[in-house]
């Protein structure tokens, strides 16, 4: 069966396989064309050393993993698109959470091409032909101008939401002990977990279709562990996100609505500014 929303569901797989972890890339385009993507990539160290217990040269991978080298980096921005450069890195801290933060300069936003997947945290995967990642990425058509278009394209395979065929027949829920027990761990394996998409205009925001935004931030996709875990009566909405008997109208309602999940139901967001 495929899942109701294979985008926070891959969100969700990402974070069990990588332990609690914070996950920001954030788009910030000027009435130019050109921009910045910053990203950040935080892990709950402590979390990290016990799951990593016994597999060798621990702080090792642990310092690999939280502080990328530069030909890392580098081969990131070079999986952004043409035209992308490293700009700056640094280590950055939240609590408990530790990682970097990395910012990345382009001069023209329809070169860009920002991963569908913000979970997947330090390296993305090898680039493809034309220098790209193997994964349908997120696109963007811009025209400058009084005011400058910008068009936000989510992927088609990776869509913030998909909804399960029609065809397809609902799955059965699992039993109340089952979820229990499955709500207990999931809080456990997912404290403190966020991970968040997002693009700005910098100057006036004139008009957006947008639904789900703050200001001139448009938030793409947004997950709150803390928020979407913490009370008993979300287990509904931890069903629909695994697609258990979910339909798309159920889905779309849902999103925005659950505290802890939000953002854009549309193959398309376009945004006038600046």
């Amino acid at each position: 069966m495929r899942h109701a929303v294979s985008f926070f569901v891959v969100l969700l797989l990402g974070a069990a396989l990588g332990g609690c972890i914070r996950v920001s890339t954030h788009v910030a385009v000027r009435p130019d064309g050109g921009g910045r993507v910053t990203e950040r990539v935080l892990m709950n160290m402590a979390y990290m050393k016990t799951m990593m217990a016994g597999s060798g040269d621990v702080q090792g991978k642990m310092e690999k993993t939280s502080s990328p080298d530069r030909k890392t980096l580098e081969r990131n921005a070079s999986a952004m698109g043409e035209g992308v450069r490293v700009e700056s890195f640094r280590h950055y801290r939240e609590g408990d959470f530790e990682g970097y933060e990395a910012v990345y300069s382009f001069s023209d936003i329809n070169r860009l091409r920002v991963s569908g997947r913000p979970d997947e945290g330090v390296e993305r995967d090898a680039p493809a032909k034309g220098g790209t990642s193997s994964r349908e990425p997120i696109l963007f058509r811009f025209s400058k101008g009084t005011p400058s278009k910008l068009v936000i394209v989510m992927p088609e395979e990776e869509s913030l939401l998909k909804p399960a065929a029609k065809s397809d027949p609902p799955s059965a829920p699992p039993t109340p002990e089952q979820q229990k027990l499955s709500l207990a761990i999931i809080r456990e394996v997912f404290k403190g977990t966020r991970m968040t998409l997002s693009v700005g205009v910098e100057g006036r925001l004139v008009s957006t279709s947008a639904v789900c935004r703050e200001g001139s931030r448009i938030i793409l996709a947004e997950v709150d562990f803390d928020r979407l875990l913490g009370d008993e009566n979300q287990a509904p909405a931890l069903l629909n996100l695994t697609g258990y008997g979910s339909s798309p109208d159920s889905v779309r309602d849902m999103l925005n609505r659950v505290p802890g999940v939000r953002g854009e139901t549309g193959r398309e967001v376009t945004v006038l500014f600046n």
